[in-house]
C-alpha cells in the first residue's frame, strides 16, 4: 500500500485517510471538515492553474487549498467500512451518533466567551423586540448555522417562502441573508448564516457567522445537521452549544439516514445535547411546522 499526499492524487484518483498532519489550526480544519482516518476521498478536479482541489468526502464535494491537501496522507487498498464507521472520531461525537450516552466535555476557550450584547439582528432593521410571557409576542431573532451541504438553504425556503431580504455584512462582502415567519402574534426573524464548519473563523464567511453569534444578535441557534452524517456535523454543533444560546437541533435529511441505515437515537442525542432535536427533511417539508413550534416553545422557556 503506497502512502502519498492527498495533493499529489490527479483527478479520479482515490484513497482512504490514514492521518492529517501540519498545524494545529489547519489540522483542526481539516478534520472538522470530515479528513479523519478512514474515510474515503477521492480527487475530482483541479482549478485550470492546479489551486484549489475539488474533493469528493463522505458524500460532498469540498474545495480545498492544495498547501492543505498536503497535510493529509492518503493510502489506496484499506478497508473502509461503509458510511465511514471507522472514522476516528472523540469519544462524545462517536457515541451519540451510535445512540450511546456519553458526556461532552466543557472546556471553553476564550473565544467562545460571549461578548457584551449588541442590538439583537443582522444586517436589516428589525421589528419590535420579543417579550416573555406565557405566550410569545414580538419578535424572535433565529440564527440558522450549519456546515455546508446541510440543506440550510432549503430548510430556510421552507421557513420563510418568498419572505426574505439579501443584503451585506456591516462592512462586508458577504451576503447577509433574512427572511420572516409570522406564527399567531410573533415575528420570527430567520437569519442564514453562511455555512461554516466550525466557530474558528477562516474565511471571510466564517468570521461573520462567528461574529453575528457571539456579538448577541440573535435570541437563539437553530444548527442544521445532516442525519446521514452526525460525526461530522457535531463539532460544530458542540461549539454552538457553548455559546450559551437557547439551541435546537434541526436534524434535516433524517430520509436519507434511515436509507443509508444510520439508526439514530433522537431522544437521546437531545438528552446530551440538552436541546431539542427535531428530525425532518426540508425539502419535503416534513418537520417544519415541528421546528416552529419548538422554536417557539424553547423562546418561551428561555426568556
Amino acid at each position: 500500500m503506497d502512502e502519498r499526499l492527498l495533493s499529489s492524487l490527479r483527478p479520479s484518483e482515490t484513497g482512504s485517510v490514514v492521518r492529517v498532519e501540519g498545524p494545529d489550526d489547519v489540522r483542526r480544519r481539516l478534520v472538522e471538515m470530515g479528513f479523519v482516518p478512514g474515510v474515503p476521498v477521492e480527487v475530482v478536479a483541479t482549478a485550470p492553474l492546479g489551486d484549489p482541489l475539488e474533493v469528493s468526502l463522505r458524500g460532498y464535494r469540498l474545495a480545498i487549498r492544495r498547501s492543505e491537501a498536503a497535510s493529509v496522507t492518503v493510502v489506496s487498498g484499506l478497508p473502509v467500512v461503509a458510511g465511514g464507521a471507522e472514522v476516528d472520531l472523540p469519544a462524545w461525537p462517536r457515541a451519540v451518533a451510535d445512540g450511546q450516552p456519553a458526556v461532552p466535555g466543557t472546556d471553553r476557550p476564550a473565544w467562545r466567551r460571549r461578548r457584551p450584547r449588541q442590538p439583537r439582528g443582522g444586517c436589516h432593521p428589525q421589528a419590535a423586540p420579543f417579550e416573555p410571557g406565557v405566550r410569545a409576542t414580538g419578535t424572535v431573532v433565529v440564527a440558522l448555522a450549519g456546515n455546508p451541504n446541510t440543506g440550510k438553504s432549503s430548510l430556510f425556503n421552507a421557513l420563510t417562502g418568498g419572505r426574505q431580504h439579501v443584503g451585506n455584512w456591516p462592512g462586508k462582502t458577504v451576503a447577509c441573508i433574512e427572511g420572516s415567519r409570522q406564527v399567531g402574534s410573533v415575528t420570527i426573524r430567520f437569519v442564514d448564516l453562511p455555512g461554516t464548519y466550525s466557530l474558528r473563523a477562516a474565511s471571510p464567511e466564517e468570521e461573520a457567522a462567528r461574529e453575528f453569534l457571539t456579538s448577541g444578535g440573535p435570541d437563539m441557534v437553530v444548527a442544521v445537521v445532516d442525519s446521514s452524517n452526525l460525526e461530522r456535523n457535531l463539532f460544530l454543533v458542540l461549539e454552538l452549544a457553548e455559546l450559551g444560546l437557547p439551541l435546537v437541533v434541526a436534524a434535516n435529511m433524517a430520509d436519507l439516514a434511515e436509507r443509508r441505515g444510520r439508526a439514530v437515537a433522537w431522544a437521546d442525542l437531545a438528552a446530551e445535547l440538552r436541546a431539542p432535536v427535531v428530525p425532518m427533511v426540508a425539502r419535503k417539508g416534513i418537520g417544519v411546522q415541528e421546528l416552529l413550534d419548538t422554536i417557539l416553545s424553547t423562546a418561551e422557556m428561555k426568556a
